[in-house]
């Protein structure tokens, strides 16, 4: 039997609060957060000796706790989130049909661009190319170059031909390599992006969003491809089909907003922890109706539905967005200022109640005047130096082509976007694209489909990344 003079807890050995365990000729001091079991308590615990700081980062003992000094790439408690963007193979895929000859040469060079600003390597970024049409093409997987040079040289060999658009062919395509060791694939190593130029025209519709569909089916764990990414280019776009393609409003972009999909790119292939590229939902938006007599009387009904869809659809997606009307013929007035955009039915309804005036022509460009010089400021609800936008809603019919020309060029230089809506069937398509500039400013509306207009939404959100961001997270 042991004896109470062989208790080793009856000189009370253990400091500063720590509760002492008899052991067999010794004792153990189980202590309170923060001291040191192998001094009884005496001293601070040196977190620092369980080495957990990763990445090689330094490690500073504190009272009860620890910090890390974490090198330019890293961050978190223990350095264990890599900040810098990368590891990521991304094929591009490019439509060389019928519809696209006229504008293989801004593709090339958005591909020619991308690749440019991104470090390329094994352990970085690696770009490959499929064009289509008939047939799907692969010009280079990820292990044929390792220069940019090559890569830039070997997007030379890219042509029109005069052929369909079979989209659905050239995805599938994607997902193979994507798939295969043998095209340089680091498979679960890495992750996966396509980045879709296209203009949303398929000859198989039906086959590739079918094909896109079952992609998504599948358990997140099988899913190949982690984006598809759109970009609208062409001489005509449709909006809807790109939306089902990219499965989402963020992931469809015009080609003029190269920096909108650069930056999508960084931040898909960071840490979601990681702070250098911040989101920005703060988007202006004011919508300027057509409201001349002479419109037809289902056009123009037509048109206001699609005012309707445009506030429901990007309050729904960006509760941040703020939203004005304004209706113009010769003149123009305030239907509701951006300070309405927190009540969505106050300004369905006013912009359901707009009727037509007696005016038989409309001055475009005077209204887009008014707006450039008072539509944003403060006093009307705007907010300083976010993205803007006009929606121009019009049956496209007017006569003063080259001022309208010369006032979105203006806003343009004033760092205010201009697009257009283009609903009913006595709307001109072409008149929208000649006085925007880019048909990937122009959202047309089938009847009864307002689905492209979820891509008008996605671009009120959009990030942004430090432009150092692969010099600082070396």
């Amino acid at each position: 039997m042991k004896s109470i003079v062989d208790d080793q807890c009856l000189s009370h050995p253990c400091y500063n609060g720590g509760s002492c365990h008899d052991l067999i000729g010794s004792h153990r001091c189980n202590c309170t957060p923060g001291w040191d079991e192998a001094t009884d308590c005496r001293t601070d615990k040196n977190e620092c000796l369980a080495t957990p700081c990763q990445n090689g980062g330094n490690c500073n003992d504190e009272w009860a706790d620890f910090s890390c000094d974490c090198s330019k790439r890293f961050n978190g408690t223990t350095c264990e989130k890599d900040c810098r963007p990368g590891h990521a193979d991304i094929t591009f895929i490019v439509d060389t049909s019928s519809s696209q000859e006229n504008d293989i040469n801004r593709t090339v060079e958005f591909i020619s661009k991308f690749v440019n600003k991104l470090p390329m390597g094994k352990n970085e970024y690696q770009f490959s190319v499929i064009t289509y049409g008939f047939k799907a093409h692969l010009l280079f997987d990820f292990n044929d170059f390792s220069s940019k040079t090559d890569i830039k040289e070997a997007l030379k060999q890219i042509h029109g031909n005069h052929s369909p658009t079979y989209t659905k062919l050239a995805l599938s395509k994607a997902v193979e390599i994507a798939q295969s060791t043998t095209s340089g694939s680091r498979l679960s190593k890495a992750s996966h992006h396509i980045i879709l130029l296209y203009d949303g025209l398929s000859s198989d519709r039906y086959g590739a969003e079918e094909y896109v569909n079952s992609l998504n089916r599948l358990p997140v764990y099988r899913r190949t491809i982690r984006s598809i990414i759109t970009v609208a280019v062409g001489s005509s776009i449709d909006y809807s089909e790109m939306i089902n393609i990219s499965n989402k409003p963020e992931y469809t972009f015009g080609l003029l907003h190269f920096d909108d999909v650069y930056n999508k790119i960084l931040r898909d292939t960071s840490h979601r922890d990681c702070t250098d590229c911040t989101l920005h939902t703060d988007t202006d938006i004011i919508i300027l109706q057509d409201i001349n007599t002479n419109q037809n009387s289902a056009g123009y009904r037509s048109r206001q539905e699609a005012i309707r869809r445009v506030i429901e659809k990007v309050v729904r997606y960006n509760a941040d967005a703020h939203i004005g009307l304004y209706s113009y013929t010769n003149n123009i007035s305030q239907v509701f200022s951006l300070f309405w955009s927190n009540n969505t039915d106050k300004m369905v309804a006013a912009a359901l109640q707009v009727d037509r005036k007696r005016n038989l022509t409309s001055n475009l460009s005077f209204a887009l005047n008014q707006l450039r010089q008072k539509g944003f400021i403060s006093s009307n609800g705007g907010r300083g130096s976010n993205r803007k936008i006009i929606v121009i809603v019009s049956d496209g019919k007017w006569l003063d082509f080259a001022n309208i020309k010369r006032e979105v060029t203006l806003l343009q230089q004033s760092h205010i976007e201009v697009v257009g809506v283009v609903a009913g069937q006595d709307c001109s398509y072409d008149n929208f694209v000649s006085v925007l500039f880019d048909p990937s400013h122009v959202y047309y509306v089938a009847e009864n489909d307002f689905t492209s207009l979820e891509s008008f939404a996605g671009m009120t959100s959009y990030y942004k990344c430090d432009n150092d961001i692969f010099i600082k997270r070396q």
